[in-house]
């Protein structure tokens, strides 16, 4: 669709200082949905030239901080500063813990007495795991990241692969379509709950690794890009995006 884009607000991992956290933008026209929202969102929106009532929507992948933290800021200023209640999309597995173990701590008690979620957004439960968003379909699928937590990625159309927070996914080494993949790219030696750099090379075959765009990097980065650009399609590069 003309003029419609993903942009990579961030691309960094939850230790980087030199990248926003990796969250993401849909914009189609004038409407925008955020794809998670770090401690950093504010950053990244000012850097992509916007504030947080430009935000339509929300959806959240998983409740580490660097994807959820962002939150609160969200939920205060648009409840107290706007009068408004931005959208907000999860699986229902997901919203248990992203109030009563992350949010209710800083957002439980207020002026007006005890708060809930849906008193700062209008919650929405993604349902079969999909949604619309003017005119995009996005359809969530479960990671292999912490264990014990819900945690998913994002298909956005028929276009893009969204990893979020992963290791590698064996059925995206069996996958053949043309689709973009943003995978969450660790470039330590070994972690146990991203995928690593090597392992992705590992794992999956050359004719995935061409359309693999490494997100949710360190600092380290240029210690890294020519390896990436090398056995990778490259790098989603922080302010970048691609067209839907």
């Amino acid at each position: 669709m003309s003029g419609h884009r993903l942009r990579f607000l961030g691309t960094g991992d939850s230790e980087a200082i030199d990248f926003w956290n990796t969250n993401l933008l849909l914009e189609a026209g004038e409407r925008r949905l955020l794809i998670d929202c770090g401690y950093t969102i504010k950053y990244a929106l000012r850097d992509a030239g916007l504030a947080i009532p430009d935000i339509e929507a929300i959806l959240i992948t998983h409740t580490h901080a660097d994807h959820v933290y962002g939150l609160e800021r969200f939920g205060v200023e648009t409840r107290y500063r706007y009068g408004t209640r931005v959208r907000l999309y999860a699986e229902p597995d997901v919203l248990p813990v992203l109030w009563d173990a992350t949010l209710k701590g800083g957002m439980g008690y207020s002026s007006d007495g005890e708060n809930r979620l849906e008193d700062f957004f209008e919650v929405v439960p993604i349902a079969e795991h999909a949604i619309e968003f003017a005119g995009h379909r996005l359809r969530t699928f479960p990671t292999l990241h912490t264990g014990g937590m819900a945690t998913y990625g994002v298909e956005i159309d028929d276009r893009v692969i969204f990893t979020a927070d992963s290791k590698p996914l064996p059925w995206i080494a069996q996958d053949r379509s043309a689709r973009a993949i943003l995978h969450d790219c660790s470039l330590q030696a070994d972690n146990p709950v991203h995928a690593t750099l090597d392992e992705l090379i590992a794992v999956y075959p050359p004719e995935v690794r061409s359309r693999v765009l490494a997100i949710h990097y360190g600092d380290d980065l240029e210690a890294h890009r020519a390896t990436i650009e090398r056995e990778l399609g490259g790098v989603a590069e922080q302010g970048g995006s691609l067209a839907l």
